[in-house]
């Protein structure tokens, strides 16, 4: 949902489109995609979690959750990948990523896509703060890499952070079985081996394929991430049973994620 950006205190509107978003997170790459797909100029600025947290929270209108990926323009800011897809359609150029006709099919896999990736941010959360080398890579760009180390429990303080803001799932392991793998099961069934969910390429196949991040990421031509980034998000399990998934997605991104 977009709301109007406050001007109270004669804070200057924003001269341009900024997409605030965390670089691994996949609901930065579905808002990402989508505005990209449609042309939309906009600059992309990393959120620091934590860090960034009191800006995030200037940014959100009251009554709705702070979070990224966030959307400000001149006229107000859209949260949520869903919305800001929908406001890249409204605002942008080329094929619908939303016809009428595959609303509920978007609808449905969005909401199944969503349950997934909370899943997934919880078991990256976990993981990330055992592993120093993937707290260095999340470090701000600014910070010399000679002093990342020294820096680098930060990080995992602000995975921590994520971990309480989100209510993390205490058993995302688990909950991979349980829910995950099922998700997957039933993308596959519906696919019965076509590139697309729906006729044609809409804003189904880009949430459904973000699920297959839980087993590896999109090769860095399109989702550019460091080594221990990468690996951590990796799944081995997963990258086994789903295999002819992790294709379908690398197609669909060959054919239609401009680098």
């Amino acid at each position: 949902m977009q709301y109007p950006i406050p001007t109270a205190l004669g804070v200057r509107l924003l001269s341009m489109r900024t997409l605030h978003g965390i670089g691994y997170s996949p609901w930065t790459e579905k808002s990402r995609w989508a505005l990209d797909h449609h042309r939309v100029e906009y600059r992309y600025r990393e959120h620091t979690p934590l860090i960034d947290e009191l800006a995030l929270r200037w940014r959100t209108p009251k009554g709705t959750h702070p979070s990224v990926p966030q959307l400000s323009e001149d006229t107000g800011v859209t949260t949520g990948s869903f919305a800001i897809a929908r406001r890249a359609e409204a605002q942008g150029q080329g094929s619908p990523l939303f016809p009428e006709q595959a609303l509920p099919t978007i609808q449905r896999w969005e909401a199944v896509s969503d349950r997934v990736l909370a899943i997934g941010r919880s078991s990256v959360v976990r993981r990330m703060a055992g592993n120093p080398a993937f707290q260095r890579e999340s470090l701000p760009g600014f910070i010399p890499k000679a002093l990342r180390g020294l820096f680098a429990p930060s990080a995992a303080l602000g995975a921590r952070f994520i971990a309480r803001k989100h209510r993390a799932d205490p058993d995302p392991e688990a909950s991979l079985r349980e829910t995950v793998v099922p998700a997957l099961e039933q993308l596959r069934a519906e696919l019965k081996g076509r590139p697309y969910l729906e006729g044609g390429f809409t804003y189904a196949d880009i949430t459904a394929c973000a699920m297959l991040q839980l087993a590896v990421p999109a090769a860095d031509t399109w989702l550019p991430l460091g080594p221990a980034t990468r690996e951590t998000w990796r799944h081995e399990p997963l990258v086994a049973a789903f295999a002819d998934l992790v294709e379908w997605r690398d197609a669909l991104y060959a054919k239609h994620r401009r680098p």
